[in-house]
């Protein structure tokens, strides 16, 4: 399933745009973006005409025009487990907060999510990271899960690419590129 959400996203054409806003302070292990926008212009509603992404600070929330908002927080490290998918990989692990404010359900099981430097994304149930949850996202509601990217332990940029789709029939949502240095 999710090489063919990867597939299809490679693939898709893009008809929501998006911009990067505020909201609370990073976590304690990430720093600022190296987004070199400036503060006054990343608020700025991006081109469509473009690009079929946006840039987004690690710390901060991605919105897209139709209200649906991105969010990653409570980044941390590790190793994957014995049964995991892949096994013994060291990781970097965050949530994903998803928030519906658009008018049509998301389909959560469509939603992707690619790692730094096309690393694999770790599937280790004892760890809770199962993928997206296979639901719909109703308008008004949000939703969180785990998640985890293959990543080495002297590694320190990441690069998270969230793409939700909209299955109302209206086209795909633009790549918010969530970048930044992490500890």
């Amino acid at each position: 399933m999710a090489a063919t959400v990867a597939g299809c996203s490679l693939c898709a054409c893009s008809t929501t745009g998006g911009t990067e806003t505020g909201t609370a302070p990073p976590t304690a292990t990430v720093s600022a973006s190296q987004d070199t926008r400036s503060a006054e212009k990343a608020q700025d509603t991006q081109d469509d005409a473009d690009s079929d992404t946006f840039i987004v600070a690690l710390d901060k929330t991605a919105t897209w025009n139709n209200g649906v908002e991105a969010r990653l927080s409570g980044f941390s490290r590790g190793t994957s487990g014995e049964y995991a998918s892949p096994s013994g990989k060291a990781y970097l692990a965050f949530s994903v907060t998803l928030r519906n404010g658009s008018k049509s359900a998301i389909d959560l099981s469509m939603v992707s999510l690619s790692c730094p430097d096309g690393a694999e994304e770790v599937f280790d149930t004892d760890a809770g990271f199962d993928g997206a949850p296979d639901t719909h996202l109703l308008p008004g509601k949000s939703q969180t899960w785990k998640a985890a990217c293959v990543f080495p332990e002297t590694a320190r940029n990441a690069q998270i690419e969230i793409t939700p789709t909209d299955t109302s029939g209206s086209g795909w949502y633009r790549t918010a590129i969530f970048t930044g240095q992490v500890q």
